[in-house]
């Protein structure tokens, strides 16, 4: 008795696992399918495919955060630029990240019962 149950839950997780390949296996076919349409699509119509219209629009977005990055670090080797520069960025020593305020809260009044 105890072979049969062994065996019907082998059979089981076999039936599942194959139903969980044909689903991912079903999933990527769709996907590859719309890919290959879109991309069809894209050169009937002559405008560029939408990956590459993110692609280039995520990569834009990139270079303008690197630019303003980039804009109070000097560019030239002279020390004179790296003082005017350090001075104009704010120190590490000015963040507080946390602030204890127990010390100056006011306690809530507390109800006196006669």
């Amino acid at each position: 008795m105890e072979f049969i149950n062994r065996l019907i839950g082998a059979l089981f997780r076999v039936v599942l696992m194959l139903t969980g390949l044909v689903f991912v296996a079903g999933l990527i076919l769709v996907a590859m399918m719309a890919l290959a349409l879109s991309m069809l699509w894209s050169l009937i119509t002559g405008q560029k495919h939408p990956v590459t219209m993110v692609w280039s629009r995520f990569r834009q977005t990139q270079d303008a955060v690197w630019r303003a990055s980039q804009r109070g670090r000097p560019t030239s080797g002279s020390s004179q630029d790296a003082g005017e520069s350090a001075s104009r960025r704010p120190a590490i020593d000015d963040v507080v990240d946390v602030e204890d305020i127990s010390a100056t809260r006011s306690k809530p009044p507390h109800d006196q019962v006669p």
